[in-house]
């Protein structure tokens, strides 16, 4: 027994995906609350939110933020080894609620 199938491939989705991969090209600041959202900090931190992670922190001020000392501190309250570890997942997660993945 045979069976006829029919494809038709429609590429609206596909084009809606290029269009915000093109938006995310490129070099951005990006507010570190956006990027390290209580949902991520959550599931890969001791901690409920990102505010309550720097008090922990004993962070006072922006510099204090990826300084060495901080970054034993990730390294001892995260399932990552360093700040920048933390970063460079966070931004890979980032992307892809921008793109919508």
């Amino acid at each position: 027994m045979d069976f006829k199938l029919e494809f038709s491939f429609n590429d609206d989705e596909l084009k809606k995906l290029r269009q915000k991969g093109k938006a995310l090209d490129g070099q951005r600041q990006i507010a570190l609350p956006e990027l390290l959202t209580d949902d991520f900090i959550r599931q890969h931190t001791d901690f409920q939110t990102l505010q309550a992670m720097f008090d922990a922190s004993g962070v006072e001020n922006s510099e204090d933020i990826g300084n060495e000392e901080f970054s034993k501190f990730v390294a001892i309250h995260t399932r990552f080894s360093s700040w920048e570890e933390m970063l460079k997942v966070a931004s890979i997660e980032y992307a892809k609620r921008q793109l919508g993945l």
